[in-house]
């Protein structure tokens, strides 16, 4: 796993970090092969911080986006949004799978 995680007006942090990689963990379980995954924070000037995803594995691509006024609210929306279509596109492999 490839993770690119970076910062736009906002300082890193080592706990955020930590957080991110905790919960991309989770999606290991969904994903075979080589994942992409960039992860960019970002707080605007009205203090609402924002997440990003973009996630490539193979020819799949998965994008979500969050905002909140916490940033680790943000991190669990927009990781709950991948692992939601994740879910699904799994589920629909399957049934195509078993149609046959």
């Amino acid at each position: 796993m490839e993770i690119n995680i970076s910062y736009r007006h906002l300082d890193s942090s080592p706990a955020v970090d930590a957080k991110i990689r905790e919960k991309l963990e989770h999606l290991k379980k969904y994903f075979h092969g080589k994942m992409n995954v960039n992860w960019v924070c970002s707080v605007d000037g009205h203090q609402q911080h924002k997440s990003e995803v973009n996630i490539n594995v193979g020819q799949n691509n998965f994008h979500a986006n969050a905002v909140d006024k916490n940033l680790y609210n943000t991190l669990d929306m927009a990781l709950n949004k991948i692992e939601s279509r994740a879910r699904k596109k799994n589920e629909n492999v399957k049934d195509n799978i078993h149609r046959h």
